[in-house]
C-alpha cells in the first residue's frame, strides 16, 4: 500500500516565501557555475602559463573559496526554506560564508600569529556542524527511530565542542585525543544510520498515513493533524495537498 500526495495549491504565505527561496537559489547557482569556470579557466592557465605567480594563485585561491561559501550555503538552502530545525541552517549558511570570507583574507593579508587561524578553525567547525545538522534534519523516521536523530545531534554538537576546544588548546592530552576520536566516530556511525532509516522507513510511514490520519506534512515533515483525502495546509511550510490511500499493484 502506498499514498499519493496531490498538491493542490500554496497559501499567501507561502507565496510570498517560495519565490525569494528559489530567486535565492538561482543567484546561489549562478555564482557557483561562475566560480566554478573561473577556477578552471585558471587551473588551465596554471598548467599551461610557466610565469603562474603567487598573485595567479591566490586569485585561483579566493575563486575556490567563493564556490566553497556558495556550497555551504547551498547545503543549508533546503532545511532553512522548510523551516527545519531552525536556526541551525541560517546559522550553517551565514558562519560558512564567514569562514570562507576569512579564509579569503587570510589568503591577501596573511595574518600573523595564530589567533586569526584558530577563529578562522573554529568558525568552520560550527560551519560544517551546523550544515550536517541541516542536511540530517531533512531526513524523515518512524517514531521508534527518532531517538537515532537526537542521539546524532547530540554527537555532533557534542564533537563540534570538542574539534573547537582542541584548536585553542595548544598541547592536548592524549586522554582528550582518544576521547574526540571515540565521540567522532561513534557520530560517523548514526551519521550514515539516519539516512539509511530514512529510506528504510518509507513503507512504515505510508502505511501510517493511509491509515485515515495524516500526521505530518510530506514535503517537509512538520507535525500536523488531519485525515486522508482532504484538503490541509501545513502551519510549517505553508504547503496545501491532500494525502490519499493507493494500494500497491
Amino acid at each position: 500500500m502506498s499514498i499519493l500526495a496531490h498538491r493542490v495549491g500554496t497559501p499567501g504565505r507561502a507565496r510570498g516565501r517560495r519565490p525569494v527561496g528559489r530567486r535565492m537559489r538561482r543567484i546561489g547557482l549562478s555564482v557557483f557555475f561562475a566560480s566554478i569556470a573561473v577556477n578552471a579557466a585558471l587551473g588551465i592557465y596554471a598548467v599551461l602559463a610557466p610565469d603562474f605567480g603567487d598573485t595567479q594563485g591566490k586569485i585561483l585561491a579566493t575563486s575556490l573559496c567563493i564556490t566553497g561559501a556558495v556550497l555551504v550555503a547551498l547545503a543549508n538552502e533546503p532545511a532553512w526554506e522548510r523551516g527545519v530545525l531552525t536556526p541551525v541552517p541560517q546559522a550553517g549558511a551565514l558562519l560558512g560564508v564567514l569562514g570562507f570570507g576569512m579564509a579569503v583574507v587570510g589568503i591577501w593579508v596573511e595574518p600573523a600569529g595564530d589567533t586569526y587561524g584558530r577563529i578562522m578553525g573554529t568558525t568552520f567547525t560550527l560551519a560544517g556542524a551546523c550544515t550536517a545538522a541541516s542536511l540530517l534534519a531533512l531526513a524523515r523516521l518512524a517514531r521508534q527511530h527518532r531517538w537515532v536523530f537526537a542521539l546524532t545531534l547530540g554527537l555532533l554538537a557534542l564533537g563540534a565542542t570538542l574539534v573547537a576546544v582542541s584548536l585553542w588548546w595548544d598541547d592536548p592530552s592524549e586522554i582528550y585525543l582518544r576521547g574526540m576520536g571515540v565521540v567522532l566516530i561513534a557520530l560517523a556511525a548514526f551519521a550514515v544510520t539516519v539516512p539509511v532509516l530514512h529510506w528504510v522507513d518509507r513503507a512504515t510511514l505510508a502505511v501510517a498515513e493511509a491509515g485515515g490520519e495524516v500526521r505530518f506534512c510530506p514535503h517537509c515533515g512538520g507535525k500536523l493533524i488531519g485525515e486522508t483525502g482532504v484538503e490541509l495546509a501545513c502551519g510549517r511550510c505553508g504547503r496545501a495537498f491532500t494525502v490519499s490511500p493507493r494500494l500497491s499493484t
